[in-house]
């Protein structure tokens, strides 16, 4: 019995569908009470952990403090008796000042506020876990339905007519479907090895291709334009300058360094460990699942709504 902590959030409910094929799934909400969790948990053989415990939209501040979720969770999980606890982290741990390809052995360099979270989270639960067997997955570029940091805010950047980009958004990433990070979690939670991190990928693409497949598949032409980094970042650290603390600002310096550097991941260690691969090898390849969702994003919807232009005066 598998039970995922993050249900109704975007990756939560990719895992789940990903999972219920394979094996017995309980759903539960990060902010179930304490009863809630404790009845869940019981009989529970792995906890897949994919719960947002903080946003990569806002503006956030560095401290050196366990997500309360994560630690409720990672007690109930030793009270019951629970073998193993599978957490969700993100490659982003590597931060953002890679320009070569990023294997397991690469230094980490995580600057920004959101990567350095992430990344005492992986080390204050493997020093909490005690005898809970812990195993780390850390994605690439997360894609799919329902993702709303990114994608809905350049989708409605399309329909006003132009994207700017930091060089044009044709910076190498790697990206990975959600359902492909569930596969993953059901893999780490057969095969991971106890205390070891495990780079998860999919295929390499840029922004740009994201972009173009996504406006496609809703009718638009997508018009992509090149901004330097340089001017890009300056812009955007005005934004989050004027943001308050916890806002959401857009786009902010993490979302300019998301969108404008390399982001290039090798995972074939991770395959090879965990005798895994991805489904999904392109954006074309999941735009049929996509599309419902990206007509119905509000400024999308509207801009379908809108009737089109005559082709000649209404006198004629």
């Amino acid at each position: 019995m598998h039970l995922v902590i993050g249900a109704g959030e975007f990756l939560g409910g990719h895992v789940t569908r990903a999972l219920a094929p394979e094996v017995p799934v309980i759903e539960l909400n990060a902010d179930a009470d304490e009863e809630t969790l404790g009845d869940a948990i019981g009989g529970v053989e792995v906890v897949i952990f994919c719960a947002q415990t903080v946003s990569p939209a806002r503006r956030l501040r560095y401290r050196r403090q366990p997500p309360a979720v994560l630690r409720r969770v990672v007690d109930a999980a030793v009270k019951a008796r629970v073998r193993r606890l599978v957490h969700v982290s993100t490659a982003d741990v590597y931060g953002s000042d890679q320009f070569d390809r990023v294997t397991e052995k690469t230094e980490l360099k995580p600057e920004h506020a959101y990567e350095r979270i992430k990344l005492f989270e992986e080390e204050w639960l493997l020093d909490a876990a005690g005898d809970l067997e812990v195993v780390i997955i850390r994605p690439a570029r997360i894609f799919g339905r329902g993702e709303d940091w990114i994608l809905p805010r350049l989708m409605a950047e399309v329909v006003r007519g132009r994207v700017w980009l930091p060089g044009g958004g044709r910076a190498k990433q790697t990206f990975v479907s959600a359902e492909d990070v569930g596969r993953a979690c059901l893999a780490a939670s057969d095969r991971g090895r106890p205390g070891h991190r495990y780079l998860v990928g999919g295929f390499d693409s840029t922004w740009r291709d994201l972009i173009t497949s996504s406006a496609r598949a809703v009718g638009f032409a997508a018009d992509v334009a090149s901004i330097p980094y340089d001017l890009a970042y300056m812009r955007a650290l005005g934004v989050q300058t004027l943001t308050p603390q916890g806002g959401v600002p857009w786009p902010g310096v993490y979302a300019t360094d998301v969108l404008g550097k390399p982001h290039h991941y090798d995972d074939s260690h991770s395959r090879r460990q965990l005798t895994w691969s991805p489904s999904v090898g392109s954006f074309e390849q999941e735009m049929p699942a996509m599309t419902r969702w990206l007509t119905e994003l509000p400024e999308v919807a509207a801009a379908l709504a809108e009737p089109a232009p005559a082709t000649s005066p209404p006198d004629r």
